[in-house]
C-alpha cells in the first residue's frame, strides 16, 4: 500500500516531509489539506477524537506518522539512498531549532497575510471559480484567523518572533561559514533549515508555487537582505538537491 501523505503544497512544514520522501525514493499519495475545511478529514485519518491535529501527516500500512522529523525518520528507514540521519543527535538539535524558527515565522507571515487582501485571496482553493473569488475573501481570512487560533499566535510578540528567527539564522550563519551543508555531507539539517528560510524569501515557483501576491506576504525584506547570503545558500541547495 502506498503510503498517503497529508500536508500543504506551501508549508515549509510539509516541504521537510516531502523532501526527506523524495530523496529516499519513498512512493507516496498526495493528498492537499484545505484549513478549517480539511480540520474534520484529518482528525478522522489520525483516529483523533477531539484534540489537535496538523500537517504534514502520513498514514504508511496502518502506521499514523505525524510531523516533519517522523515523517523524515520514517523515509530513512523504509526508503533508499544516502542517510539524512547518519549524526542523528546533531540532525534533531538542528530539527528542533527549524521548528521552534519556523513557528516564529508563521505568527509573522499570518499577521502580514490577515493584512494583505490579495494574498488572501490568492491563498483560496483551486477550485474557487475567478469570478467568485473577490467575493470569497473573507472566507479566506476567516480561514486565516482559524490558523492564529489554532496554533496560538494572536498574542505573539513581533519583535520577539523577528529576534528568534536571527538567532537562528545566526547559528546557521557561524556553522557553514564556507562549508556546503549544516554538518559533515547533506542532512536532514539542510533540509530543516533550507526551509526555514521560506520564512523570509520564497524559493523559485518550480519548488514551491506562490502567486505574486503570497510571494510578497511570504517576504520579510529586511531579514532577506540580511540573510542574503544563506538565501544564496537554500538556493544553490534546491538547485543541486531538489529535482
Amino acid at each position: 500500500m502506498t503510503l498517503a501523505l497529508y500536508g500543504m503544497a506551501y508549508s515549509p512544514y510539509s516541504e521537510k516531509a516531502r523532501w526527506a520522501l523524495d530523496h529516499h525514493r519513498v512512493a507516496y499519495e498526495w493528498h492537499e489539506h484545505v484549513p478549517m475545511i480539511g480540520e474534520r478529514r484529518l482528525r478522522k485519518v489520525a483516529g483523533a477524537n477531539g484534540g489537535k491535529v496538523s500537517v504534514p501527516l502520513a498514514v504508511d500500512d496502518g502506521t499514523v506518522l505525524r510531523e516533519s522529523l517522523s515523517i523524515a525518520k520514517h523515509a530513512e528507514r523504509v526508503g533508499k539512498g544516502a542517510r539524512l540521519f547518519a549524526n542523528e543527535a546533531a540532525v534533531t538539535t538542528w530539527a528542533a531549532r527549524s521548528d521552534e524558527a519556523l513557528d516564529a515565522g508563521r505568527a509573522l507571515l499570518l499577521q502580514r497575510l490577515l493584512a494583505d487582501r490579495d494574498a488572501l485571496r490568492e491563498s483560496l482553493p483551486s477550485w474557487v471559480p475567478g469570478a467568485l473569488r473577490g467575493l470569497s475573501t473573507p472566507i479566506a481570512a476567516r480561514g486565516t484567523r482559524y490558523l492564529v487560533r489554532k496554533y496560538g499566535t494572536a498574542g505573539v510578540d513581533s519583535a520577539a518572533a523577528t529576534a528568534k528567527l536571527r538567532d537562528v539564522f545566526g547559528a546557521m550563519r557561524k556553522v557553514l561559514g564556507s562549508r556546503s551543508t549544516i554538518l559533515d555531507g547533506f542532512s536532514y539539517a539542510d533540509i530543516a533549515m533550507a526551509v526555514l528560510i521560506q520564512m523570509i524569501s520564497p524559493v523559485a515557483p518550480e519548488y514551491v508555487a506562490l502567486g505574486p501576491a503570497r510571494r510578497r506576504a511570504w517576504t520579510e525584506p529586511e531579514l532577506s537582505s540580511e540573510y542574503a547570503d544563506l538565501v544564496a545558500w537554500r538556493d544553490a541547495l534546491y538547485a543541486k538537491r531538489r529535482r
